[in-house]
């Protein structure tokens, strides 16, 4: 069965595709059949995989109207993809894809910075994550918060933790701002294996699938 990992955000610039990127990579790293579908009409996933150097395929998912005839083809077509693991990387506003993509996955994974319009966000996230699931009575999809973009020589980014964790939510390991993360998706790559960076995507990885029941 694939296992959908969804990535939503209404706040922009908090590292979706970035995270959504280096997740699907370290996966592969570890043996598992992985794909990205791209349901952000900004495409950036799409666009950074345009010069075929990354692992895995990415493929745009756009779902462009929202009556249920149309959700349940695009529903239909991500249980359908062939790999053990499926990430979304959602549109910011909380449109059809949002919903859609809220409702097909398994675990929703809500990156936030620490700013205070990036915690809103994601307090944003997580409520529409949880009248989802009231709605549909149901408990999933799970919800990891992923401290995003952290600089830790702030304040705020040495509390961001903690200040997530106020969202009663289970936290991931914070994945640290560095130029090299932003540098190698510019280059159409993933961070290398060996950088701190691909360290913390690889801890975010562990923490994803411990939620999943998946790691061994």
């Amino acid at each position: 069965m694939t296992t959908i990992i969804g990535l939503a955000q209404t706040k922009g610039g908090v590292g979706k595709t970035t995270t959504a990127l280096n997740l699907a990579a370290e996966l592969g790293r570890r043996g598992h059949a992985v794909a990205v579908l791209d349901a952000d009409p900004a495409a950036h996933a799409v666009s950074i995989a345009e010069d075929g150097r990354l692992s895995f395929p990415v493929a745009a998912h756009l779902l462009e109207g929202a009556d249920d005839a149309e959700v349940s083809v695009w529903v239909k077509a991500v249980r359908a993809r062939p790999e053990a693991y499926v990430l979304i990387d959602a549109p910011g506003a909380m449109g059809a894809a949002f919903g859609a993509t809220i409702a097909v996955a398994h675990i929703v994974l809500v990156p936030s910075g620490a700013t205070v319009l990036d915690v809103r966000g994601a307090a944003e996230t997580v409520a529409a994550i949880r009248r989802n699931r009231r709605t549909a009575r149901r408990e999933r999809p799970d919800i990891l918060v992923v401290p995003s973009r952290i600089d830790r020589r702030t304040g705020a980014g040495r509390e961001v933790v903690a200040t997530l964790a106020a969202l009663t939510e289970p936290v991931a390991p914070a994945i640290s701002y560095r130029a090299v993360v932003a540098d190698s998706l510019a280059e159409g790559v993933t961070v290398t294996t060996d950088s701190p960076s691909a360290l913390e995507f690889a801890a975010l990885a562990d923490a994803v699938l411990r939620r999943l029941g998946d790691l061994e």
